[in-house]
Parts: C-alpha cells; structure tokens; sequence
C-alpha cells in the first residue's frame, strides 16, 4: 500500500520543446501532466510566435493534490530569412566594380510562407581585406543608390533592397552586415576591383 503522506507530493511535469528560437506564426506547443493526482490547470497551451523579437513566458501547472511547477522561458522570434539574392553570391565570390552601386536584395517570409513587408532592416559594411577575395565578375547596376541606411520593400519582387553606393570605397574585400528589428543579423561578402 503506498505511503498516503508522499502520495501526492509529485508536482507536474512541463515538456516543451528545447529550441527558442522559432520563425514568426511557427505552431509552438506545451504541455503538463501529472502522474498522481491529476491536473487542476490546462494540460496543454500555444507559445506566442505572432511578433518578433525575444520574449517571456510563464507556464504553470497545478495538480489537483495542490503541487504546482512554473517554468520560465525566454524565447526568440525571426523571420524566415531567405538568403541574399543575386547579383551578390551568398558564398562571397561576387566581385564588382568600385565605385559602381550594388543591389543588396533578400526576402522575408513568415513560417507559412508568406512575404513579411513591414520589417525594418539596416545595412553596415566593414573592410575585411586589401584584397579581393572574390572570383566572379558581376555587372554593374545602373540604378541610383539608396541614402541612410533603410533598406525598402519592392512589392512587385517581394523582396527588400538597398542600392550600395561604393563610390569611395577601395578596392578590396567588404562585409556587408543586415540587422533586422526581429534581432538577428545576416552577412555576406563582396569584393569590389
């Protein structure tokens, strides 16, 4: 016969998911149990993922014997970053002319699929090297480059680009460095001759 002064002494159990990182709308699920007792709270429940950025949130589980668990998690939510579009080669072998501008394109979609139009995305650019790094002649664009440092969305390709003026800039190996408001940056390198 159990002991009736521990029988109830066991608090749920919690089980979600070890990543903390998830893409925006991505379907995110927990769950309690309790093996004693029972549950006197909701045995199951969403995490938020509608807005990125980092998050809080707080789960508790009651068993009926009145043991409760809280667990705390901080979590992340991104965008589905597409990758950088052409004409940069995402493995850095892009070479442009100096002094010409280049198009910095990439899409964001959220975890169904759909093009996200309202992030707020900003460029940065660092010299790695005197040297050019890249092997592959790409052709200059005739478009005007963008001023700030804002990249806009172009709904006709869905997709976000900012006009790279490299006027001033000699020649040599650059990062280009994208910080999105969901907290994630993206990196690609160009070499301009």
């Amino acid at each position: 016969m159990a002991d009736p002064t521990t029988s109830h002494c066991t608090a749920p159990e919690i089980t979600l998911t070890e990543a903390r990182i998830f893409t925006l709308g991505e379907v995110v699920t927990w769950t309690a149990s309790d093996r004693l007792s029972g549950l006197a709270t909701e045995a199951s429940g969403f995490i938020d993922t509608s807005k990125v950025g980092s998050h809080t949130i707080t789960i508790t589980a009651r068993d009926i014997a009145g043991n409760e668990t809280v667990e705390t998690v901080n979590y992340q939510v991104v965008y589905d970053f597409g990758g950088i579009l052409q004409p940069i080669n995402q493995n850095g072998s892009s070479v442009f002319k100096a002094g010409s501008t280049v198009p910095v394109k990439f899409q964001l979609k959220d975890n169904n699929g759909a093009f996200i139009t309202d992030a707020v995305a900003k460029i940065g650019h660092s010299k790695q090297s005197n040297n050019v790094w890249g092997n592959v002649e790409e052709a200059v664009s005739t478009s005007a480059a963008t001023t700030g440092n804002l990249f806009r969305y172009d709904a006709k390709d869905n997709q976000y680009i900012f006009n790279l003026n490299t006027k001033g800039l000699s020649s040599g190996t650059y990062k280009l460095t994208i910080s999105l408001n969901d907290g994630t940056t993206q990196e690609v390198v160009i070499s301009l001759r």
